[in-house]
């Protein structure tokens, strides 16, 4: 048994306690407080402005999981050569790749220029949106399911 400084701030307050089980508990104790937070992270997607359609699918579909996942998403598009007269171009390519993921995400910030050669724009996930996404893709899957057992049963 020891005599153990609980806390100082107020009144001083000690118990008499075994130090090892206390130390013990307050680990534990730090250890669940630690599990139970979540960590948000901060993702980029690069772009170009030219890029193609089946690309830009592609990278929408990567930053669809991350947002799912619930992180936020940076998404930066370099301009180069004569591409920095032509702002207009990567500012439609920003929205048609926002298009591409509205029914998951909400624009934290509108597409700006940072300096001559990068335009950034700032995602984050919806939980609203990605509910009702969430709810759709499963009536979905479970038609298909269900089709599926029906062709099978009709083969046999």
């Amino acid at each position: 048994m020891d005599l153990v400084l609980i806390s100082v701030e107020p009144k001083p307050i000690c118990r008499i306690l075994d130090y090892g089980k206390f130390k013990y508990d307050r680990k534990k104790k730090n250890k669940e407080i630690k599990e139970k937070q979540t960590v948000i992270q901060n993702r980029e997607v690069r772009l170009t402005a030219m890029i193609a359609d089946n690309d830009l699918n592609t990278k929408a579909r990567k930053a669809r999981e991350f947002l799912l996942k619930g992180d936020r998403i940076k998404v930066s598009l370099k301009l180069r050569g004569r591409e920095i007269g032509r702002k207009d171009l990567g500012f439609n390519t920003l929205e048609k790749f926002f298009a591409l993921l509205e029914d998951v995400a909400e624009k934290t910030t509108e597409p700006k220029l940072v300096n001559e050669r990068f335009l950034d724009m700032n995602l984050q996930p919806n939980k609203q949106k990605i509910q009702k996404y969430l709810k759709e893709k499963n009536l979905e899957t479970n038609q298909e399911t269900k089709e599926g057992e029906l062709n099978a049963k009709n083969e046999n």
